[in-house]
């Protein structure tokens, strides 16, 4: 690919990370010909700590150290989660509301239950913003519509309250939010630390005045396939894979173009996973565990922000925490070095288990200095 394209696309933070950090080293994606998924990846992290996994049937499992239980997990949901805290994560209202409340930036949102669409509509219809519309509940991006108009509105409002989970409340909040124009940003915190950062970098092509959108893709994936985990999760190349304001794949893009054709970073989307714990801020870092910390019993998720730049927290918001993450964009970036993010979660279990048990005397009941106890 061309390392100097230019085009509006270029012009937007995501457009700048693409030709300053992603065209420089395309050449070198990571190469990673086996895969050790989720559900695998954590116990044996935890038997190098010492831990033993028992497996019950349909995805339950304990952990056993020195012969005690030290917590478990189901799915991905570890112990490491408060209940109180799993069901904090199942909302993006409930998770903003404990955000807001600890006084981090989050999107200025409305919430509508799904029987108030006309209410919303109200609101798409005020010109001059370029609205999101997400479903509170709904994961992998189910349900969400990016730049959304009043022409879309009505399929959108169906997809959105199609996609809540079964067994959820039928009347489920919608939340109706400006879009931002950022960087998409992934912090995994685990305890009051950064385990792992990615860029989650949208599928998008670099013209050569020659070949469609579509043959441009087809080189893309191509190139992929020496990734293992990037050819497990390739989507099928279609039109519905790229944005409203994207070219269609029959166009043919100019030499040197630079066109981002979407704004989901999902995997199952065409995204790539960029490793960038070393260069994101301090300050990015914080607000990621301090949207961890703001939801009582959270000791293990991932943070979703948006941020305009890397190297600093100015103008970032922080979309929602998720207990459910997957290991697997750290472990396995398609850019940069990968991240054992398992074996932080499984030190923060031994520790758990190993002081958690433990009976410390207060300060009141201590021996003072001098008053004759071995030291």
């Amino acid at each position: 690919m061309p390392e100097t394209p230019a085009s509006s696309d270029a012009e937007r933070p995501i457009g700048r990370f693409i030709t300053e950090k992603v065209l420089p080293v395309w050449d070198e994606m990571n190469t990673f010909e086996r895969l050790r998924v989720h559900s695998h990846a954590v116990p044996a992290a935890l038997t190098r700590s010492r831990v033993r996994t028992h497996r019950f049937p349909e995805h339950w499992a304990a952990y056993l150290y020195n012969g005690k239980i030290a917590g478990g997990q189901y799915g991905r949901l570890t112990s490491l989660v408060s209940s109180q805290a799993a069901e904090a994560c199942t909302s993006k209202w409930l998770t903003r509301q404990y955000m807001e409340a600890a006084g981090l930036p989050v999107p200025e949102y409305h919430s509508f239950s799904s029987d108030q669409r006309d209410d919303a509509l109200v609101i798409v219809r005020q010109p001059g913003q370029d609205w999101v519309l997400r479903p509170d509940a709904a994961r992998h991006g189910q349900g969400v519509t990016l730049h959304l108009t009043e022409e879309d509105f009505p399929e959108a409002w169906k997809q959105a309250t199609e996609a809540r989970p079964a067994g959820s409340d039928p009347t489920h909040q919608i939340l109706l939010e400006p879009f931002h124009d950022a960087l998409p940003l992934r912090i995994f915190v685990v305890g009051s630390r950064v385990a792992a950062a990615a860029v989650r970098v949208p599928l998008f092509v670099v013209g050569d005045g020659v070949s469609t959108v579509d043959q441009l893709l087809e080189a893309s994936f191509a190139h992929r396939q020496q990734h293992v985990l990037l050819r497990r999760t390739l989507p099928e190349i279609s039109a519905e894979l790229l944005s409203r304001r994207a070219p269609r794949l029959s166009d043919v893009p100019a030499d040197g173009t630079l066109h981002v054709l979407s704004d989901d970073g999902g995997l199952h989307r065409g995204g790539l996973p960029y490793d960038a714990t070393d260069i994101v801020c301090e300050e990015l870092k914080q607000l990621a565990v301090g949207a961890a910390e703001s939801v009582p019993g959270l000791a293990a998720a991932a943070v979703d922000l948006l941020t305009p730049e890397l190297s600093s927290a100015e103008g970032a918001v922080v979309l929602d925490t998720d207990a459910w993450a997957s290991l697997l964009m750290h472990r396995y970036p398609a850019f940069g070095s990968p991240r054992p993010v398992a074996l932080a979660l499984a030190e923060l279990i031994r520790l758990r288990a190993e002081h958690w048990e433990r009976v410390t005397l207060p300060a009141a009941m201590a021996p003072s200095a001098g008053s004759g106890e071995d030291d």
